[in-house]
């Protein structure tokens, strides 16, 4: 059974063909040094926090890093009762679920997720300081699917559960940071429904599309995915990424999968 993450979801929705040659194939893309960095350092924190779920020492990641150490105890400081111990409260970090739907496995990984016998809340941590609106927010698929697969596989109502994003500095930001700040996403039914609605349309769409085998379709490029794609010159659409005079090809930021700890 073929998997899909929030991730893929997003690809396919977008292209049918930079989801093949990103999750299908595996389609290696050039690397930014920077980009790459930003990844590491993002993954270091998620590792961090984790590691203080479970109760582990973090001292000596932050000592040898001084913009984690800011990250973490201004994270700490900004959302005290988040870290508050409570008794009747489950709460796992990196916590994996899985739903069996249309066919296909959707998965999940949460941040932490905390659970109360009337109430579910999702945390995710983002190490980007500008954080987009929240109406964007809630249109993207990670936080639809999280959503969505939290109600199906629990026994909360909608209007129970909530995801709210924390954004901490990057190391870059570090010497004029604002302090780490949150955005809170609620959930209803009619969003649910609108949500199962959109992954029976994708996965059938996706059904579809892999019966008869060899490639999917391309975007129209008048829609201007080409741009930020990473797979332009591959798809033979250099020029609406790079103009006539073409370039170095770099990745997308949405081409970068998450790392799961």
């Amino acid at each position: 059974m073929l998997t899909l993450t929030q991730s893929h979801l997003r690809q396919l929705e977008i292209c049918p063909r930079r989801y093949q040659y990103g999750y299908l194939e595996q389609v290696p893309v050039p690397t930014d040094p920077e980009m790459l960095e930003r990844q590491r350092w993002g993954t270091q924190f998620h590792l961090v926090m984790q590691q203080r779920e479970l109760g582990l020492p973090i001292e000596g990641f932050l000592r040898e890093d001084a913009a984690l150490d800011t990250a973490v105890q201004g994270l700490l400081a900004a959302a005290p009762e988040l870290f508050a111990a409570q008794g009747d409260r489950f709460r796992q970090s990196e916590h994996r679920r899985t739903l069996a739907f249309n066919g296909y496995l959707l998965t999940a990984i949460y941040d932490l997720l905390l659970l109360e016998p009337n109430r579910g809340q999702i945390i995710d941590w983002k190490t980007y300081q500008h954080p987009p609106k929240q109406a964007q927010l809630a249109k993207h698929w990670q936080t639809r699917l999280y959503l969505y697969l939290l109600v199906e596989t629990s026994d909360l109502a909608p209007e129970q559960v909530s995801m709210t994003y924390w954004f901490v500095a990057p190391p870059n930001a570090a010497a004029h940071a604002e302090p780490p700040s949150s955005i809170a996403i609620a959930y209803s039914e009619a969003e649910h429904q609108r949500t199962e609605a959109d992954l029976r349309r994708l996965t059938d769409q996706l059904t579809v599309l892999l019966t008869p085998g060899g490639d999917l379709p391309q975007v129209n490029p008048e829609q201007g995915h080409c741009a930020d794609c990473s797979y332009a010159v591959r798809c033979q659409r250099w020029a609406e990424r790079f103009g006539i005079g073409g370039g170095t090809v770099l990745p997308a930021i949405a081409d970068i999968a998450e790392v799961p700890l």
